[in-house]
């Protein structure tokens, strides 16, 4: 598959895809900061670059672009050129080593992917209530639960 843009039109499409505060996380912020789970950090400097962490817990969640990532990778991969091929390969072995690392450092880590957030962003905050509970986490009510 080549690519319909020319290198120059290309480089600027993707100079403009952000990296931080992305939509998928901004809706996941959003359901747990409305469902009182407080206590959580954004831009926090650990391996991988987690979207969400809570440090006192040590859970680091990531939200995961489905391309980006490479959501069932296998079944489109074929369609992609050597250099996106490469670069979403190496993203995937990227984003399993900072995985260990965190692990190795006693994290507990979660990843969604862009679909699941999109589809079900109650089932993924409820996953994250679910792994901080079991951590000791104590829920505030909110004034909403009044």
């Amino acid at each position: 598959m080549t690519d319909i843009f020319s290198p120059e039109k290309r480089s600027k499409i993707m100079s403009s895809i952000k990296g931080k505060d992305t939509k998928i996380e901004i809706i996941l912020r959003k359901k747990l900061w409305h469902n009182g789970i407080r206590g959580y950090r954004v831009h926090f400097k650990l391996p991988g670059k987690p979207d969400i962490v809570f440090p006192k817990y040590k859970v680091a969640i990531f939200c995961d672009g489905d391309f980006w990532h490479g959501y069932n990778f296998s079944e489109w991969e074929s369609r992609l050129s050597p250099f996106w091929h490469e670069k979403i390969k190496r993203n995937i072995e990227r984003d399993r080593k900072n995985d260990q690392i965190l692990i190795g450092r006693g994290w507990e880590v979660l990843h969604f992917w862009e679909w699941e957030i999109l589809e079900d962003g109650d089932k993924c905050k409820q996953e994250i209530l679910d792994t901080l509970l079991k951590k000791g986490y104590k829920q505030k009510s909110t004034s909403s639960d009044n």
